[in-house]
């Protein structure tokens, strides 16, 4: 089996590659990144490429691809909005387009629940068929969004390829830095208008292993990939050593964007959303499908803590 991995050189891509290198029915991992990626791994064979690059339909033919895994998306927020978009979404068009001329196989494709929003009446959990409402100002969750949208269409025009879309929550872990994480490096956070709903983390290594899962079997659909249980934001804010605070939404929200406009903070005000409005998955359907996760939301929180040095409350 030959498997191609779009970010191959983030977190994503090395937890997942560390777990095909051991896997024996993995022949070759062919790794795509724009950035320079110096590794230990045997198996992979890395370009450093642009994901929108027309080349890489070229790639996947020199290297016979059976199956492709794209992980190739911003995460972190950046003030140059089209450029995030193009790499997101017309990245995710060219990997598509890329399997269909060449047959690839199978196809995952990584998405995320954040693409179902953070509304205040969404219910106690979303499934993989609630409504994609996203965010109506913050663009990730747009790129998402219009990437699933893409695939949905892919997938009805090209039903002889396998897809399965793959909707990770906040993922932890020794490895792990993206903006969110960085939340719990502030002295203070705040609970917005007083809200302290529920959130739940997945684990580095439990995403890893949910990947070879889709990708050494054909299952196919969409999917969230979750954590075992929720913590209320207030225990995750103290369980980290920091403290909580109630602050109002009227303050906060101009006061963010402000600091973001002015580049003085990298959070964009729309997170504030996201830790006042609960917008927690089922894991129930990856979890008939084989996947259950080894680590639990606090499990996973604790590790990261741990690892990256942030203080904790002692319990």
């Amino acid at each position: 089996m030959k498997i191609a991995i779009t970010g191959a050189a983030g977190y994503f891509g090395r937890k997942i590659i560390e777990r095909l290198e051991e896997n024996n029915e993995c022949e070759l991992i062919v790794g795509i990144s724009r950035r320079n990626f110096k590794h230990p791994f045997k198996k992979l064979q890395y370009h450093q490429m642009d994901v929108r690059d027309k080349k890489l339909k070229d790639l996947f033919q020199k290297y016979d691809v059976d199956i492709v895994v794209h992980l190739a998306f911003v995460l972190n927020p950046t003030h140059d909005r089209e450029e995030m978009r193009d790499i997101n979404v017309n990245g995710a068009k060219n990997v598509l387009n890329a399997c269909k001329e060449i047959g690839i196989e199978k196809i995952i494709m990584t998405s995320s629940t954040m693409v179902y929003g953070a509304w205040p009446d969404n219910p106690k959990f979303l499934t993989e068929e609630s409504p994609l409402r996203g965010h109506p100002t913050y663009y990730y969750n747009q790129d998402k969004v219009k990437v699933e949208k893409l695939c949905k269409q892919f997938m009805e025009e090209n039903p002889e390829i396998k897809m399965a879309i793959l909707r990770p929550c906040l993922v932890l872990g020794p490895t792990v830095d993206h903006f969110y994480a960085r939340l719990l490096n502030w002295p203070v956070l705040p609970l917005v208008d007083g809200e302290n709903p529920d959130m739940q983390f997945l684990h580095e290594d439990d995403l890893a292993r949910a990947y070879e899962l889709f990708i050494m079997n054909d299952i196919e659909g969409i999917f969230n990939i979750v954590g075992e249980g929720t913590m209320k934001w207030k225990e995750v804010i103290e369980t980290a050593g920091k403290r909580a605070v109630k602050l109002p939404g009227k303050l906060l929200y101009p006061l963010l964007s402000l600091s973001w406009h002015l580049r003085l903070m990298q959070f964009p005000p729309q997170i504030l959303d996201f830790i006042k409005y609960r917008w927690v998955a089922s894991g129930e359907k990856a979890k008939k499908a084989g996947f259950k996760p080894e680590y639990s939301t606090k499990e996973t929180l604790l590790d990261f803590l741990e690892n990256n040095k942030i203080v904790r409350r002692k319990s």
